[in-house]
């Protein structure tokens, strides 16, 4: 069993991360592939995560794959959606062995070093998680349009409001409206089109627009606090359960950590490692319980 190595996989609403490493932890490559939320589906799910374990098998430069050397673990977001843990876990793969849980999951235990605490991700959607006493915790994470506060998605449908007001005549047009009406060509039936088909990650593409435009629009600047409001009420959910130690995650994490109200920074402790770190450390432990019960047949 010592020539198996171990494969961490992030596999995000927006992007899919993936971390391949020696029994010992050694990295040895990484990868990236398109967006691997359960929400989409198994089949496209999937076939991100094998673009990133692809990308970070011939980072590695190990020659052709030998996907069968690997024994896995992917956080998957969405993954606590009803059905989608038996959907993964009836996909076939090429690994030695390959266990599934959800994004935040892994966050947490690579951001506290595999040790109990909480982590607010923040990405496309956002989440609280926790581990206390041995129990999960978990706030929001539900998906839009009613959840995920705070998010990019969100962030993403609050300017897309703004601009519908902004093209009534009801509120001023400043750079953020001209930044999402340029986005297209000032038409409203193509705004209306684009949203009777926009996914979570098509709202949060829209997120760049506000942060760009904060320094010198204050209505973007108000959406942004308005976010930070969101993430803040996640990190004081966590608090009020008992967390001690809480961490901020995800891409717009740091973007948005300026707008959290006070009381919430105060709470904040530095993560200690990534998603991926936390799902490598789940694949360690899988290794040892295959090569115990190898041990023991």
């Amino acid at each position: 069993m010592t020539d198996l190595l171990l494969l961490g996989i992030d596999a995000g609403g927006s992007s899919c991360r993936a971390r391949l490493a020696l029994a010992d932890g050694r990295v040895l490559g990484e990868g990236r592939g398109g967006p691997a939320s359960a929400r989409l589906g198994v089949a496209p799910a999937f076939d991100a995560m094998m673009e990133a374990v692809r990308g970070a098998w011939g980072q590695a430069g190990l020659g052709p794959p030998v996907f069968s050397r690997v024994v896995a673990a992917a956080g998957v977001a969405g993954f606590r959606r009803e059905g989608a843990a038996e959907a993964f876990a009836g996909r076939p793969h090429p690994f030695a062995d390959l266990a599934f849980t959800d994004d935040g999951t892994i966050a947490c235990l690579g951001a506290h070093g595999g040790a109990e605490g909480g982590v607010v991700v923040v990405g496309t959607g956002s989440i609280a998680v926790g581990l206390l006493h041995g129990q999960p915790l978990r706030f929001g994470g539900y998906g839009l349009p009613a959840s995920d506060e705070g998010s990019g998605a969100r962030l993403g449908q609050a300017a897309m409001a703004f601009a519908f007001e902004v093209v009534d005549g009801r509120r001023l047009r400043g750079s953020l409206a001209a930044a999402i009406l340029e986005r297209f060509a000032d038409s409203t039936p193509a705004m209306t089109g684009w949203m009777e088909r926009a996914s979570p990650a098509d709202y949060a593409g829209l997120a760049p627009l506000v942060l760009a435009a904060a320094p010198q629009d204050e209505d973007a600047a108000a959406l942004l606090m308005e976010a930070g409001r969101g993430i803040g009420g996640l990190v004081d959910a966590l608090a009020g359960a008992g967390c001690r130690r809480i961490a901020l995650l995800g891409g717009l994490a740091e973007p948005l950590r300026p707008f959290l109200p006070a009381a919430s920074m105060a709470r904040l402790a530095p993560a200690l490692g990534d998603a991926l770190d936390g799902a490598l450390g789940l694949a360690k432990a899988r290794l040892a319980e295959i090569s115990g019960a190898r041990r023991n047949a």
